[in-house]
């Protein structure tokens, strides 16, 4: 990747997945989204922002064909694949729901049978020991690439390890020489001015949790604004931490925001996924 040495501020760290039978990941992009632009960081890569761009995922066991499991690109044919051998997401479904350990798995037209028939169709890499692969997120240029939407398949038999690595191509959020939106930077700051004036900086007290209840939220991670605090999966430890009103404390799925907490004047407060 053109890397001479290693700098924590250039990567996320490894993290270390699980995948149990029935367990997935739905679609996504590892390039951090921030359109318009209301977070501190700036991620638009393509100017002066850094965002991720390599994503390095480590196979840690085998998984027999048939078992599910794989990377899928959803986005991309396999190569070198004749367009008109290319089958229809409808067909795809049919033929899977022939399949007696896909039916009793999972839920009929939920969007994990809809992977495994994505799982079956296009660019995919079937999970095995010690084996790796290197795929972007942007294009030369900085834009971000499309093509690299993938989901992690269900799990049919068996249980699957992975661990991944995210590269960014300068500085990630939170480190002193990253790039950021200033005027965020200045708005945010005003904030906690006003609220100095207003409320002399009354410190409270918030509680994060996570129920379990919910796949989607299965490996989720708390960050307050862009910079991460701790990991909110099924089965973490709550969070308590010491916060101000109008904070803003955000859920993170794979780098991507899906749920946005705002703290109010209550002394204690609870939030639950």
């Amino acid at each position: 990747m053109g890397f001479d040495e290693y700098h924590e501020s250039m990567a996320d760290g490894l993290q270390v997945l699980r995948y149990n039978v029935s367990t997935a990941y739905i679609s996504h992009m590892d390039w951090i989204d921030d359109d318009h632009h209301q977070q501190e960081h700036n991620y638009d890569s393509a100017g002066v922002g850094t965002n991720r761009f390599a994503t390095v995922y480590l196979y840690l066991s085998d998984l027999p064909e048939g078992s599910g499991g794989e990377t899928a690109f959803t986005e991309a044919w396999p190569p070198n694949q004749p367009i008109n051998e290319r089958m229809s997401l409808k067909d795809a479904l049919s033929h899977i729901r022939e399949e007696t350990n896909v039916n009793d798995i999972l839920e009929r037209g939920s969007w994990q049978e809809k992977l495994v028939a994505q799982c079956r169709t296009k660019l995919a890499v079937r999970p095995a020991y010690a084996k790796a692969i290197l795929f972007y997120s942007q294009h030369p240029d900085g834009e971000p690439d499309n093509s690299s939407v993938h989901g992690a398949c269900p799990v049919l038999a068996g249980t699957k390890w992975g661990a991944n690595l995210w590269v960014w191509n300068g500085p990630r959020s939170g480190y002193p020489d990253a790039p950021v939106n200033q005027d965020v930077v200045d708005r945010n700051r005003r904030h906690k001015d006003d609220e100095a004036e207003t409320s002399g900086y009354q410190q409270l007290q918030a509680v994060f949790s996570n129920s379990g209840k919910d796949p989607l939220y299965k490996y989720a991670e708390l960050y307050f604004q862009d910079t991460f605090w701790g990991k909110l999966g099924h089965g973490d430890p709550n969070l308590g931490v010491n916060t101000f009103e109008g904070h803003e404390w955000n859920v993170m799925l794979n780098g991507k925001k899906v749920k946005t907490w705002y703290i109010n004047k209550e002394m204690h407060q609870y939030y639950e996924l």
